[in-house]
């Protein structure tokens, strides 16, 4: 069958006719490619080998150098094309789906990749040891990975996803015999273009080309040094003096740095996933009253926060979703806007003028959540709360984040809003319906959650996706404020890259252009 054939996975494809494909382009160079060299790339944040399973900003610029998935989206129509998978039959209401792997894949270490390796991949993610991937329900509703072929797996599921083809994009293909090490740092060993060369915590991680690639002559570049340089400004400053050719995951203030120097170029990722957002922590007060929170969402200023904090990148928005989901409603987006006297009441309602609360922020330096946060303190004074911000290294920032450990309000980004709603919903821990960063639960939540996921019919799933979205706006654990492009600076000697629909970025045709 053609690769095109999804589960509903699905009404997305429709959605995103006018997406750019930048995915497939980004960097071309219009010369012949040039072999070897030495690829410099830099990171605030550290690795986070104990969270791999999950899609987080340290573990988005290296994971797909070592590791591959099984199929990777056209960026255009949503549809999933091959890559570790040939090709696929899905039957019975997504309930059985056969995968048909490639015959000329090894391991790093010479293994041969077989289907046994997907099956013990899906068991790792669905797996609650340690930190969990936010696909793990994706994961655990397969209930059965036979080998049915030498290059051959059907996998039989408790009933049909709407979000499978998401799980086999986000799904890294580790080997199954040294998973018990991965996490640990002992061993990565993958199937991508580059092999693990090293690490030095807090300095940086170095790969090598691997010369028995299943895509032939591929990869173009000798070897990949990502260095850790903890404030944004030291990245930009080695981009400018030539030292570095990627500066990843910079705020968009930092990225315009950069734009006056013709060496260098700003990437927006098109995938418009990076959604800015203050979270309550609904277990304190007076965050446990829902007019409260409501009150927040109207004192924002959000335009100030897009031009200020964000340099002009994104949109203004009120709902996670991005314009390439399904459940994407452009009323529904509007929803909010300043409006302090709505905002006054609400707090005066619920008793809560004078409350002071705390604004954790990732880092400190100027620009980015640091700008937000102050944006957002000066709205919630004009309404009576007094706030003060909190700013946190990148490491203990994630592991509040993942322990749902904040003492009050934080600003942050979350993904996930531009694929399957399903995904978001039972995935992004900000809005994880089972357990999530801001300690809400709900029965009701969690129902429409589930009743998103098992939707593989595209009329079902627009009703539920309507519900959901009221009922965010409703109750605001997560407020949303920008929809905007995750950005990074990039020399433009460097061509041929690439990034899938989670931002991974993708070097397997990357070449540094002579000059």
């Amino acid at each position: 069958m053609q690769p095109s054939r999804r589960l509903l996975l699905g009404a997305a494809a429709a959605a995103v006719a006018g997406c750019t494909p930048v995915a497939q382009q980004v960097g071309r160079g219009d010369g012949g490619r040039r072999r070897g060299g030495s690829l410099k790339m830099a990171q605030v944040g550290d690795l986070n080998l104990p969270t791999l399973r999950q899609q987080n900003t340290p573990n988005i610029s290296w994971p797909r150098l070592v590791f591959n998935t099984l199929t990777e989206y056209d960026h255009k129509t949503l549809r999933p094309r091959p890559q570790l998978a040939t090709d696929w039959q899905v039957t019975d209401g997504g309930r059985t789906v056969v995968l048909r792997l490639r015959d000329d894949v090894r391991f790093h270490s010479g293994r041969p990749f077989g289907p046994k390796d997907v099956a013990e991949n899906i068991a790792y993610q669905a797996s609650k040891k340690g930190v969990p991937g936010q696909l793990a329900s994706a994961a655990s509703a397969i209930k059965d990975a036979e080998v049915t072929g030498r290059n051959e797996i059907t996998l039989r599921l408790a009933h049909g996803i709407s979000n499978f083809f998401d799980l086999c994009e986000i799904m890294l293909i580790f080997d199954h015999e040294s998973i018990p090490d991965l996490e640990a740092g002992k061993e990565l060993n993958g199937t991508g273009a580059f092999r693990f060369a090293g690490y030095d915590p807090g300095v940086a991680v170095r790969f090598t080309r691997n010369p028995r690639y299943w895509q032939p002559g591929r990869p173009y570049l000798d070897d990949v040094e990502l260095r850790i340089i903890t404030q944004q400004q030291a990245i930009v400053a080695s981009l400018q003096s030539g030292q570095t050719h990627v500066g990843y995951a910079l705020n968009p203030s930092n990225g315009r740095n950069v734009q006056a120097d013709d060496r260098l170029r700003l990437v927006e990722v098109d995938t418009r996933d990076n959604g800015q957002y203050i979270g309550c922590n609904v277990k304190r007060q007076p965050l446990d009253d829902k007019r409260v929170r409501q009150a927040i969402a109207w004192s924002v200023d959000r335009e100030r926060i897009r031009d200020m904090g964000m340099a002009g990148v994104g949109v203004i928005t009120s709902v996670p979703w991005t314009p390439t989901s399904p459940a994407y409603d452009r009323e529904a987006a509007g929803h909010y806007h300043r409006d302090l006297d709505r905002a006054r009441e609400l707090i005066a309602d619920a008793g809560a003028r004078g409350a002071r609360l705390q604004l954790t922020i990732n880092g400190n330096e100027p620009g980015g959540p640091r700008s937000i946060a102050e944006i957002v303190q000066d709205g919630l004074r004009e309404i009576g709360l007094d706030t003060r911000i909190e700013p946190l290294q990148p490491a203990e920032f994630q592991q509040r984040l993942n322990t749902a450990s904040f003492p009050g309000l934080w600003i942050g980004g979350h993904g996930f809003g531009q694929l399957n709603p399903a995904t978001l919903l039972n995935g992004a821990y900000p809005f994880n319906a089972q357990k999530n960063a801001s300690n809400f639960t709900d029965a009701r939540y969690r129902r429409l959650a589930q009743r998103a996921w098992k939707a593989t019919d595209e009329k079902a799933a627009a009703a539920v996706y309507g519900e959901v979205t009221d009922f965010l706006l409703d109750q605001q654990f997560v407020i949303d404020l920008v929809s905007s492009s995750m950005t990074y600076s990039v020399s433009r000697s460097l061509k041929g890259y690439r990034y899938n629909m989670f931002n991974d970025l993708i070097l397997d045709d990357a070449y540094l252009a002579e000059g």
